[in-house]
């Protein structure tokens, strides 16, 4: 029995070994996989993707660098307009009720 068990264990790390090495020998990357056309086409799009994040991060800065200086500077003084709205009736009176004493 024990013999056999060691048969069984030696079987199995043989197969396995054999399998790590198929393995090993497939684990070529992805991109050295594919071929040169399509190759061509994926890291032309990496280099898309990078350049654009690139252009996005140098947008935000030079935003961020122009709202700093708007910032800085002080606001020009404003007037103040007071309209009085919350004296105004909110009823107009009626003209044909005003007096002529009323009009002078």
């Amino acid at each position: 029995m024990v013999t056999r068990f060691g048969e069984m264990t030696s079987f199995v790390l043989s197969t396995a070994h054999c399998l790590l090495l198929a393995v090993d020998k497939q684990a070529e990357p992805l991109l050295v996989r594919l071929d040169p056309e399509r190759r061509a086409k994926v890291l032309m799009s990496l280099i898309g993707v990078v350049l654009v994040g690139l252009g996005l991060i140098a947008l935000a800065w030079l935003g961020g660098r122009r709202l700093r200086r708007i910032t800085r500077k002080p606001l020009p003084p404003t007037q103040r307009a007071e309209d009085d709205w919350y004296r105004k009736p909110l009823f107009p009176p009626d003209t044909q009720s005003l007096d002529v004493h009323d009009l002078e």
